[in-house]
């Protein structure tokens, strides 16, 4: 039996309808918050969800188009409406928010009520508090001269910018040397009641590290750890004596996450706040009575500009590192001020003064995450106009460490944000921070061996070699507990300080590490 053919128009008229309806239906509703992302024209987001969930993980062996997927629906999941208002919760979601009817800003979002690094670690050195819900607790060591002069009741804010500097590396200033950048960084409640239970004060925790003292011992342990597949053994290990934070195995268990965020104010006539999440901050300005030097804290809207999100999960245990920028920040005449003096192998690096302003070092996003973020910036444009999600981009994603011998096979290896690492020793980190470009020190465990890992994964490798489980913010140096928040600073004040004793003295107690 011959079959008649169909008229063409008619066909791609029901074809069309289809697509309508099921659209239609993928729209959210107070009862169904979730949106399905629908296929863009690269093919590349067709199995993103933007929704509140936090992926439970990815594959050992994802490809870097499954892992910047993965990374964007973290970033969906942190960057929805918290509960907060609703229940006083911290760290949920609202799981009834629209974001189609949103910009992704005008709330107080997850991210911002995950617990702050001077919640983590309190002054007094002891956990004891429950941060599950209710407002934010911030201590600073030296009470008597924070917050006092010019007192802001820090419990109803929730960024507080208390960094100032890329690790005691640089100063950045946007716009060449009108306006510094302020960093913060925070984890999940799983990461401080994970401390809270097993090391609940800080003379344990600093225990706990101490057992990297002894090299050989301890990367000897970290390699028959890892190659057993137990880097997720966090019950028995942390009973141990081991920092071992959770990992990530199923939506009810979302393993330890922390994040880095990077605010600067926006210049009228330069920056388009239209395109920026802008939230109100706190920051200190130092005052100096006498001999003594205040920390005074003032609010105002800055922008969000770079945010790091790395999570530990099941299948990959030496954390997924994620980045992003804010997609016009490339644009803005960014500078560093070296706080110490760069080396090469050893040497010092004699063609660029630290101490002067340098320009931002340009890196490429790889071109499999650059369609990535184009389909999934087609995909929030399409479904939410309004929202400011779409001005950010993924700029790179790790999720398997690999050898400095072998770092051609992954484009991610020296991975680094324009606005977090944005001088010569973040931007090409390997080796260590006190020789970060030397071929032979290894920085990383993992699967039994010892490598030497670049960019972000590389840096934190030298958290987990020193005993604190890819964290820096649980080891004993740079400033934790919080003693003072450091300043927002001028260009001239910044020049000064990069030159000041007290911060060569945190520059070396990080090259210890």
């Amino acid at each position: 039996m011959t079959l008649k053919k169909q008229h063409p128009e008619l066909k791609i008229t029901f074809i069309m309808l289809l697509t309508m309806i099921f659209l239609l239906s993928c729209k959210p509703t107070n009862n169904d918050p979730v949106l399905l992302a629908t296929t863009s024209p690269s093919n590349t987001s067709s199995d993103i969800t933007i929704s509140y969930n936090l992926p439970a993980d990815v594959a050992v062996n994802a490809t870097q188009e499954e892992l910047a997927k993965f990374a964007w629906q973290e970033f969906f999941a942190l960057n929805w409406k918290s509960s907060y208002g609703k229940d006083s919760l911290r760290t949920t979601p609202d799981t009834s928010w629209n974001y189609t009817n949103d910009t992704g800003e005008d709330f107080l979002s997850v991210w911002e009520t995950y617990i702050h690094r001077s919640e983590l670690r309190p002054a007094n050195g002891k956990r004891t508090k429950d941060l599950s819900k209710g407002k934010p607790y911030y201590t600073f060591v030296d009470s008597t001269t924070v917050n006092v002069n010019n007192p802001v009741n820090l419990e109803n804010y929730w960024n507080i910018l208390d960094e100032d500097n890329e690790i005691g590396s640089a100063y950045l200033f946007a716009h060449k040397n009108t306006h510094e950048v302020l960093y913060s960084a925070k984890s999940n409640l799983v990461e401080y009641d994970y401390l809270k239970k097993y090391f609940p004060t800080d003379t344990t925790l600093y225990a706990a590290a101490d057992k990297s003292k002894d090299k050989a011992k301890f990367r000897d342990h970290l390699k028959k750890v890892s190659a057993a597949n137990k880097q997720c053994a966090s019950d028995s290990l942390s009973q141990a004596g081991y920092v071992c934070l959770p990992c990530s195995t199923d939506a009810e268990n979302e393993g330890a996450v922390e994040i880095k965020l990077a605010f600067r104010e926006l210049v009228p006539g330069k920056d388009d706040p239209s395109r920026y999440m802008v939230k109100e901050v706190v920051y200190f300005k130092n005052s100096t009575e006498g001999n003594t030097t205040y920390s005074n804290a003032y609010t105002k809207q800055f922008a969000l500009i770079g945010m790091h999100i790395i999570r530990k999960t099941q299948n990959h245990p030496t954390f997924v590192f994620a980045s992003w920028e804010q997609i016009d920040e490339r644009n803005k005449d960014f500078q560093t001020i070296g706080i110490d003096t760069v080396k090469v192998n050893g040497n010092k690096y004699v063609d660029v003064d630290p101490h002067r302003l340098n320009p931002v070092i340009e890196r490429v996003i790889p071109e499999t995450i650059q369609k990535v973020n184009n389909s999934v910036h087609s995909m929030i444009a399409q479904n939410s106009s309004k929202s400011k999600w779409q001005y950010y981009q993924l700029i790179g994603v790790q999720g398997t460490p690999i050898d400095y011998k072998d770092r051609t096979s992954d484009n991610n290896y020296f991975m680094a944000n324009y606005v977090i690492e944005s001088d010569l020793t973040l931007t090409n980190f390997h080796g260590s921070f006190s020789d970060p470009f030397n071929e032979a020190i290894t920085n990383v465990i993992a699967d039994g061996k010892e490598l030497n890992m670049g960019g972000c994964m590389g840096c934190h490798g030298r958290a987990q070699v020193s005993g604190t489980d890819f964290s820096f913010l649980l080891d004993k140096g740079a400033g934790k507990p919080v003693i003072t928040p450091d300043p927002y600073q001028t260009y001239d004040e910044a020049l000064a300080a990069s030159q000041h004793k007290s911060v060569k003295e945190i520059i070396k107690s990080m090259s210890k590490k």
